[in-house]
């Protein structure tokens, strides 16, 4: 589902998690002594190390030092010459002269390298003259083993920036210092305190309730029904809680309309008289305290979101041809239509459709009261959406289409992704989560996803089926970053987003999903700062039940365990259990089982769709060994896929090989350039066109000897999964 730039980035991701596993596997020696590491009096000179850097070429000029990233993965050592105490001397400061670009650092503090002593999110500024930069080096998850002497710098990802570097030392904090560590602590407070409440909102079994939202494109009104159990009315009313407030904590509601019987049954306009949007809003029973002059709120139900919504129009629901899809191939490339697809992915990259300022090419487009300006001119991102869904028409191609949100990295605080973008992101990041945490933010987002499922939600130019809710947050803070969060309050503003998306294609496309996207790890962390899959999607049932079940999807990512290892079959830890550490092309049985179960089922009777929207078999290199064990893979797979009774789609990843993913050769052809034979064509090629059609029992056959199998439904496991 990813472009060849996101495929590069999840390689470097895969790489440093590598490296930090491998680091993180010494052997620890209880019988050596811990030092103790004196406080210095003064700051701690550091010095860079002139061996051990990587991808660089590191130049010593007098006092300072030059850097010219030669690859990726740039990175130096800065050593102490003694033990240095990280309790009182934890701000990394040097001066920098660099004229290039923001370079986002990554370090890793002490020893080992692993994620727990790593840093992300700090910047290495563009200047035209010397600044000075100081980086708190106390935000790790543990601190370092003692003795602390060194600290890795990551300069950016990419070759051909080169910066002057000079003064690096390690110092006590000043008093500003201090007061941002001090409130860098206190949001993290925050977000435990948040997590708890959530927790607890989400297993609790209130008397009252919201027993319906109905919105209408038509009326343009949204009619809530409801049932009060307490014993009087006084003080008790329905209250409106807009998506950027918090029901487990609000201090005032946007409305609040008093009950006049245990049976509510209100109708609203769409439209507030503030101008935002009521079709987003959650519904509660809640009590009204006045206590001096102080007003308390008492949530007396879950809050619900629209579950019954009448769209413009009742469009058909489109039922792919076959399961078999590509993601990363032109649209109107011949192999298409030669490899028989029939659903196709693609990236949307939010911050390109609309803005807060008017140009040539763009149209005014209002929403809640706001004035924006879509680019829609020639050579435009949504010139290109048009493009696509026109020929995915006329193939009669399901499109589903991933929404992905920028990292604001140039700061900007009048742009769109200023507004839409979590202000907690971290500049290391790929990709942001929406700001779910002020009203601007939440209606610059919505306002883009009504753009694009009115624009969308119909023949002309095309239909977007469905929206797969940005990328893998399993690895959230690479790929949807919000900062540090706990999973319940992360899952909270993920399927804030899911719902608004949901609500805003529905008004024009009736069977409109969104997916949830998830890579192959399922009950396992990759990462300390990730989540494990399984959890994920658990919450997410717990959030569905508790504020009103939404149709949504799942759109999974089952890479092999070893994405470089085309013989998925090996795989050692992906088990047919739930408790499976992976999901991938092995035991995709797994998942077919998880959605059916009672307790996952929509509204307690369809199971989630699954829709398998980015995954690869990898060729090592183009031997004929190789080549044959990818298309074996392939061959493989297919025979599991065409017996999974819940999945729609697979969309293959990808269709050409592509420097930019850091040696992976996953396409079913070439490099463009490949020695010999550009672009040219894989024996998988040849075996993922006979998929689903008569050609496949003869274009496969003779993998079956390459995996073990003698026939193909040996490949699909039929026992039971729990």
């Amino acid at each position: 589902m990813k472009s060849s730039v996101i495929v590069f980035l999840i390689m470097l991701a895969l790489s440093d998690c590598r490296k930090q596993k491998e680091a993180s596997q010494e052997p620890d020696n209880p019988n050596v002594p811990t030092p103790v590491v004196p406080v210095p009096a003064a700051d701690v000179i550091l010095t860079p190390r002139q061996k051990d850097y990587n991808h660089m070429t590191l130049t010593p000029d007098r006092m300072e030092w030059e850097v010219t990233t030669t690859a990726n993965d740039p990175y130096l050592f800065v050593d102490a010459e003694a033990p240095v105490n990280i309790g009182t001397h934890y701000i990394l400061s040097f001066e920098s002269f660099n004229t290039t670009e923001s370079l986002p650092l990554l370090l890793y503090v002490g020893t080992p390298l692993n994620a727990n002593h790593l840093i992300e999110g700090y910047t290495l500024p563009r200047t035209e003259g010397w600044t000075s930069n100081a980086y708190d080096m106390s935000v790790t998850l543990e601190p370092p083993e003692e003795p602390f002497t060194s600290i890795r710098i990551r300069f950016g990802n990419t070759d051909g920036k080169t910066v002057r570097l000079r003064n690096f030392i390690l110092r006590a904090p000043t008093d500003r210092e201090k007061e941002q560590a001090e409130q860098r602590e206190d949001n993290l407070r925050r977000d435990r305190e948040l997590s708890e409440r959530l927790q607890s909102y989400l297993t609790e079994s209130f008397a009252s309730s919201v027993t319906s939202v109905d919105i209408s494109f038509h009326t343009g009104q949204v009619t809530v029904q409801g049932q009060y159990s307490g014993s009087s009315l006084l003080n008790a009313g329905l209250a409106e809680i807009p998506m950027w407030q918090d029901a487990t904590g609000i201090d005032e509601p946007a409305s609040f309309t008093p009950l006049t019987s245990s049976s509510a049954n209100f109708t609203f306009e769409r439209f507030a008289g503030d101008g935002h949007d009521r079709f987003l809003s959650g519904w509660a029973m809640m009590r009204k305290d006045n206590q001096g002059t102080e007003t308390r709120y008492e949530l007396l139900s879950p809050v619900r979101y629209a579950d019954n919504i009448t769209p413009r129009a009742n469009l058909p629901k489109i039922v792919p041809a076959s399961l078999k899809g590509i993601g990363g191939c032109p649209l109107d490339h011949q192999d298409m239509t030669d490899l028989g697809i029939a659903s196709v992915t693609f990236n949307i990259i939010l911050d390109a459709i609309l803005y807060r300022d008017n140009a040539a090419g763009r149209v005014a487009y209002e929403y809640a009261g706001k004035t924006w300006y879509a680019a829609t001119g020639a050579g435009s991102h949504v010139d290109g959406i048009d493009r696509d869904v026109r020929i995915a028409a006329q193939h009669g191609w399901m499109v589903s289409a991933i929404l992905l949100i920028p990292v604001n990295r140039q700061g900007s605080k009048f742009s769109w992704l200023a507004q839409a973008a979590h202000p907690d992101t971290e500049m290391s990041a790929a990709f942001s989560m929406p700001n779910f945490t002020t009203r601007e933010g939440a209606e610059a987002y919505a306002a883009t996803i009504a753009f694009l499922a009115e624009r969308y939600g119909k023949d002309d130019p095309g239909r977007i089926h469905h929206y797969i809710i940005h990328n893998e947050i399993q690895n959230g803070f690479y790929w949807t970053n919000a900062g540090r969060k706990t999973m319940e309050t992360y899952m909270n503003l993920y399927q804030k987003s899911m719902r608004t998306v949901q609500t805003l294609a529905r008004l024009y496309d009736p069977n409109a999903k969104t997916f949830i996207s998830l890579d192959h790890d399922w009950n396992r962390k990759g990462d300390p700062r990730g989540y494990a899959g399984r959890d994920m999607l658990d919450l997410l049932v717990k959030f569905s039940r508790q504020e009103g079940d939404f149709e949504w999807g799942i759109a999974f990512h089952p890479y092999a365990q070893d994405i470089n290892n085309p013989r998925t079959w090996e795989d050692n830890q992906a088990y047919y259990s739930f408790n499976t550490p992976y999901l991938t092309f092995k035991n995709l049985e797994v998942l077919d089982a998880w959605v059916e179960q009672a307790s996952v089922l929509y509204k307690g009777v369809s199971p989630r769709e699954i829709q398998f929207t980015e995954q690869g078999l990898n060729s090592p290199d183009y031997g004929e060994q190789r080549l044959k064990e990818q298309a074996a893979g392939m061959a493989y797979v297919w025979a599991k896929v065409e017996r999974l009774r819940n999945v729609t789609a697979f969309q293959y990843h990808l269709w050409a090989d592509a420097y930019e993913e850091a040696g992976l050769k996953l396409g079913l052809r070439k490099y463009n350039n490949a020695a010999g034979d550009p672009y040219g064509k894989k024996p998988i090629w040849y075996l993922y066109q006979a998929c689903g059609t008569s050609a496949w029992e003869t274009v496969a056959a003779s993998y079956k000897a390459v995996i073990g199998v003698g026939n193909w439904s040996e490949a699909y496991y039929g026992g039971t999964i729990n």
